[in-house]
């Protein structure tokens, strides 16, 4: 969370990316050439369906390429993420520019520290930097395995290649349709939820409840749900906000 910033708003546009490889169009078009250079010696982390071993975490937290590529990183759009149940973004905790510092959900602000870069890294996954420090979000390789709860930090490095700080936007299969009218099943809404490409787990919110997550629900890894009707389903399901998406056409 940052102070709230005044003046007048910008007019901001939804995403709603019903499928990755959608995602990844729209990302191949907007992505510079020095978004999509990998620095050398990014690790790699052997994923598997229960628990990931964690070899070693970023290599080279900060490097000359990394600074290239956020001088170029205005030409991107900003995208905030957030949790479709509860509207609430995801926050890197009190705006903090350290290694390390975690995220969870907070109202929204307009703050950068609720900003994200998505940067391209094939195959549909992205990398997602905060606006406010440059840093991109990962698991936390720090506990030595990557298992359910494990949480989600910013780190400088944001090599191409990086397994762990990569995502995928994936829409959540629905239930069977049991609603009559007036409830057609037509009209729900679908559920997308991000998925790391190390270990096949989503990204979600600390909220054992189910429902809607709250304020300050802390943002880790958890198996993904199989169905949109999921008791944790409010956990796990995403929108992205692109803030720099062009105003609607006046009406006429």
């Amino acid at each position: 969370m940052s102070t709230t910033r005044t003046g007048l708003e910008r007019p901001r546009g939804i995403l709603f990316a019903t499928s990755a490889l959608a995602l990844a169009a729209s990302l191949a078009a907007t992505a510079s050439p020095a978004a999509m250079a990998a620095p050398a010696g990014a690790s790699q982390t052997a994923s598997s369906a229960q628990t990931a071993t964690v070899r070693n975490g970023p290599i080279r937290p900060i490097t000359p390429r990394d600074l290239i590529r956020r001088i170029r990183l205005p030409k991107l759009h900003r995208y905030e993420l957030v949790n479709t149940a509860s509207t609430l973004r995801a926050d890197v905790m009190w705006a903090s520019t350290a290694p390390t510092a975690g995220v969870f959900l907070w109202p929204d602000n307009s703050s950068g520290s609720q900003e994200f870069r998505m940067l391209s890294s094939r195959d549909g996954f992205v990398r997602l930097q905060a606006v406010h420090s440059g840093q991109c979000l990962m698991l936390d390789w720090r506990g030595g395995r990557y298992v359910n709860g494990t949480p989600i930090v910013q780190h400088p490095d944001c090599s191409l290649g990086y397994a762990p700080g990569e995502w995928k936007l994936s829409t959540v299969p629905q239930a069977p349709c049991t609603q009559g009218p007036p409830y057609y099943c037509g009209f729900r809404d679908t559920k997308t939820v991000l998925v790391n490409r190390a270990t096949g787990r989503c990204l979600d919110a600390a909220n054992s409840a189910g429902g809607r997550p709250p304020a300050r629900a802390v943002l880790q890894q958890w198996d993904c749900v199989r169905r949109d009707d999921a008791w944790n389903i409010g956990n796990q399901a995403w929108t992205f906000v692109d803030l720099d998406a062009p105003p609607p056409p006046p009406i006429r």
